[in-house]
């Protein structure tokens, strides 16, 4: 019986299910919404299914490209698990509407912009992570692309609703204070992200830094004994 797979082959394979996984899903959800939007599906819905399709094939088109572009410039597309993690999001607010939960359940709108905006952190970190490796750019400036892209998306997705209630009358846009609430919660969502990463890496130096400062005293102490050690044989 021959060795079991690696770490790195089960890393690599686990990825790339994660990614068949996303893939799938997103491609069967833009289908299902295409054909209720065409009336060949007639499943109910609290907006419309115009504005489902549109946010979904925009999100994962963006995804992809980015994946796309990064694979080209630093050698390795998106993880999956980021893949799965917007693959989630996307779901969250297509079953929020699916499932009439935006109607029935005050508190999952709220919910659905932090845990979208925590989503989108995660992608845009990956991004500004390459870009500070290469280029050498310091982390404050990567958690502030992070929080500045969400926000960024955020309003991209307020404007969709806006558009979406001004052709279709779906009144999904809410009142003023619900636009500036979901824009809040989009960027509180990656300002938490961005705490949580800042912390591992504090962390992680931390503990790199005490490994090292271990390693120095026992070479140290090694040098000590074989020095003493001469001096005897010397003697």
């Amino acid at each position: 019986m021959g060795p079991g797979p690696t770490i790195n082959q089960m890393a690599g394979l686990i990825n790339k299910t994660l990614k068949i996984i996303s893939r799938t899903a997103i491609a069967g959800l833009i289908v299902f919404e295409l054909l209720n939007e065409a009336g060949i599906l007639l499943f109910s819905l609290d907006f419309t299914w115009l504005g489902l399709s549109i946010t979904a094939i925009f999100c994962w088109s963006v995804i992809e490209i980015i994946s796309g572009l990064l694979k080209k410039s630093y050698g390795a597309p998106l993880a999956g698990w980021t893949m799965f993690i917007a693959a989630g999001a996307v779901y969250m607010d297509a079953l929020g509407d699916i499932l009439h939960f935006y109607g029935r359940f005050g508190w999952y709108d709220q919910f659905a912009h932090f845990a979208g905006g925590a989503a989108v952190a995660i992608l845009a970190f990956d991004i500004a992570w390459r870009l500070a490796q290469k280029h050498k750019i310091p982390l404050w400036f990567s958690s502030f692309f992070t929080i500045a892209a969400t926000a960024l998306f955020g309003a991209l997705y307020e404007i969709e609703e806006y558009l979406e209630d001004y052709f279709t009358g779906s009144h999904r846009l809410g009142n003023g204070p619900d636009t500036a609430n979901d824009l809040f919660l989009d960027i509180i969502g990656a300002i938490v992200i961005i705490l949580a990463i800042n912390a591992i890496l504090f962390f992680l130096k931390n503990h790199s830094n005490l490994k090292a400062q271990s390693a120095k005293r026992l070479n140290s102490k090694r040098i000590t004994r074989n020095e003493a050690t001469g001096l005897k044989a010397t003697a």
